[in-house]
């Protein structure tokens, strides 16, 4: 990974220093599932061995961006073909989706909750009967998986009075860290992809970062002490390409809920490509100078735009409008971060590492604990059914 930022441009800042242990770092429970080398020996994944589903996931927030994070790169164009993946208890979209599917032995129904009392997925488990009983279905309970805390809550209690199959969730790893967790790979595993692949992965992109986190974090703190003074409360994440979109969705969230606790907490917004170049770039180039932007690229190798063919080869047309953003944005003076990886696995999985150590080092700069989420807890209590 190669980051690049305009920092030259500006005066000299003196660089914030945040005290951190890389021990410390790696000592959290999230990084468990890479860290004990027989921790997925606890499930029995047997069932996937040498099989490919239809697979569905239904979950809010971590327990289902954390699949679509890592699927969105391995494999983009099985999204919505072999993984279909439900975030919002949209009645339209569920609907349309599985009413017009052939539903077969070959797809399974996957529901996440760590808590197993989720409102939204009560609502999902129950909507989805629904539906099965209007299109006759009647195996339909051979076709559910579920992934919940080993306790007396409502989806296992739901499991075990209809034999469901159902997986520990890890009660140390909170949802919008379950990355490397069974959360996010039991999805991954049901359409087909390689458990020591992936872990393979996750590892050697975890060394790498291993060599480099002192130099990494050198950015982190010049991001801080930048923002401090210039009194920047917004970071824009900015990504042109499909396979990084949910990365920045991803951040968005952990963003939010690890730093988001007390009143000098800032703002993270994620735009999309062309999308918001042609509507709220007009707002962030003349509107207030308050924002830092990020940007996640993958590496384009494809010749720039010279013909119509050329326009639209792979990625050449969203790397000009990427490039366009960014020259733009340097000439107004604001601070640019670009995060630009090679377009593999690895690669990737060390930006998901860089990631959470960001987090991790602004949580010791503003003190707080950025693993809890009192806000969310209190919400969840006011809309419990």
């Amino acid at each position: 990974m190669k980051i690049k930022n305009n920092s030259k441009n500006f005066r000299f800042i003196k660089q914030t220093n945040i005290n951190y242990s890389i021990n410390e770092f790696f000592s959290l429970d999230m990084f468990n599932p890479i860290l004990q080398k027989n921790y997925f020996n606890n499930y029995d994944l047997s069932i996937f061995k040498n099989k490919k589903f239809r697979t569905h996931v239904f979950g809010m927030g971590g327990s289902s961006l954390s699949t679509k994070l890592l699927c969105q790169f391995l494999d983009p164009y099985c999204l919505d073909k072999n993984i279909f993946i439900y975030d919002n208890p949209s009645l339209v979209k569920i609907e349309n989706t599985l009413l017009d599917l052939n539903i077969n032995k070959n797809d399974k129904f996957i529901f996440i909750s760590k808590s197993g009392n989720t409102i939204e997925t009560k609502y999902f488990l129950n909507l989805v009967i629904k539906i099965f009983k209007q299109k006759k279905i009647s195996t339909l309970i051979k076709k559910f998986i579920f992934i919940t805390e080993n306790k007396n809550n409502y989806m296992r209690k739901f499991a075990l009075k209809n034999n469901i199959l159902c997986f520990d969730h890890d009660p140390n790893i909170g949802g919008r860290f379950s990355i490397f967790s069974i959360t996010s790979l039991l999805p991954l595993l049901s359409i087909g992809h390689s458990l020591p692949s992936i872990i393979k992965s996750f590892n050697k992109a975890k060394k790498i970062f291993q060599k480099n986190h002192s130099k990494l974090s050198k950015y982190i703190n010049y991001s801080i002490a930048h923002e401090k003074k210039f009194n920047l409360n917004i970071l824009v994440g900015l990504s042109y390409h499909d396979k990084v979109n949910a990365i920045n969705e991803w951040y968005r969230q952990i963003f939010a809920e690890s730093l988001g606790k007390n009143k000098r907490a800032k703002n993270y917004i994620s735009s999309y490509g062309s999308i918001d170049q042609h509507s709220q770039f007009q707002l962030y180039i003349d509107g207030p100078h308050d924002k830092h932007f990020y940007f996640f690229k993958i590496e384009n190798r494809n010749k720039t735009i010279i013909s119509n063919a050329s326009l639209i080869k792979g990625y050449n047309l969203m790397s000009t409008l990427e490039e366009g953003a960014i020259k733009t944005l340097i000439q107004k003076k604001f601070l640019v971060t670009q995060f630009s990886i090679k377009d593999d696995f690895t690669s990737y999985c060390y930006l998901i590492f860089f990631l959470i150590f960001d987090i991790y080092l602004r949580s010791k700069f503003e003190k707080i604990n950025f693993l809890d989420q009192p806000a969310v807890e209190i919400l969840k209590k006011n809309t419990k059914a």
